[in-house]
């Protein structure tokens, strides 16, 4: 099976214990889809600093095509995050990449290449659903994004994920009605330590939590949704890849970083403005 991410990056950057490590949703997509078997690449932009070469680094090291990787002469999108007692991160502020993905006519030739395509929203390539669904099946994280923005750009995605922490049964079942209804065939509804909510081709199946010394939930659900997928497509049943999903996922959880990686901080450019 051949994946590819495409669209996000950024430096985490973990306050607490001095360390930065590699993520953002469609890079990790692209390391864990490879880690679950997969051919996987990952298309996207960025810096040209200390952190960038760490994500050049750690892409290479998990052995993800960056043949079609652009580099801007910026510093890297970042975010800063800290952790509460039980692991669970928040984001302290954030640094905006000075740079955008826009995918040129040769990536798309590229992207033909491939079985499933990924981006979400942090990714801010929504115009783009169109060219990208036309090279291959689409993978798209809504994240907590809500029903009505989410709505219009069903009709591109083969695959949806929702996070929904807290939500009702009967919440969660509208919801995947109305992705189904507009084309979707695999609707992901993941509830953090509740599970995960899977209707997949006529077939729904709930995928409890499994137990973890959790450490650092940051990159867990990514790491479900590329198993998940990759596992299916390796001709899994639903359950089953359903379970090594949240076997990835929460060995996630037992370390820092997403996928590891970390390095020393390194300070943040002067030219970087801080979001909060």
């Amino acid at each position: 099976m051949r994946i590819c991410g495409v669209g996000d990056n950024v430096i985490d950057r973990y306050l607490h214990c001095g360390q930065m490590f590699p993520g953002g949703n469609a890079l990790n997509f692209a390391v864990f889809g490879r880690q679950a078997g997969a051919h996987a690449a990952y298309l996207g932009v960025t810096g040209n600093d200390i952190p960038a070469g760490v994500i050049h680094h750690a892409l290479c090291a998990e052995e993800v095509d960056i043949s079609r990787l652009r580099i801007n002469e910026s510093f890297n999108a970042l975010s800063q995050i800290d952790l509460d007692d039980e692991g669970n991160r928040f984001f302290v502020g954030s640094v905006p990449p000075p740079y955008q993905l826009q995918l040129s006519n040769e990536d798309l030739k590229w992207l033909q290449g491939f079985d499933l395509l990924h981006t979400s929203d942090y990714s801010q390539i929504e115009e783009q659903l169109p060219a990208l669904a036309a090279c291959a099946p689409l993978s798209f994280d809504f994240g907590a994004r809500d029903d009505a923005w989410a709505e219009p750009l069903l009709r591109w995605v083969q695959v949806a994920t929702f996070s929904r922490s807290g939500s009702s049964p009967e919440a969660a079942g509208c919801l995947i009605e109305k992705a189904h209804t507009a084309g979707v065939a695999t609707v992901l509804i993941t509830q953090g330590a509740n599970g995960a909510l899977i209707s997949h081709r006529g077939e729904q199946h709930y995928q409890p939590a499994l137990a973890a010394k959790v450490v650092d939930t940051l990159g867990a659900g990514d790491a479900f949704i590329a198993t998940l997928l990759v596992a299916l497509g390796q001709g899994h049943s639903l359950t089953r890849a359903a379970y090594k999903a949240a076997q990835a996922s929460g060995r996630v959880c037992e370390r820092l970083g997403a996928f590891g990686c970390g390095v020393p901080l390194t300070p943040l450019p002067p030219q970087a403005k801080q979001q909060y």
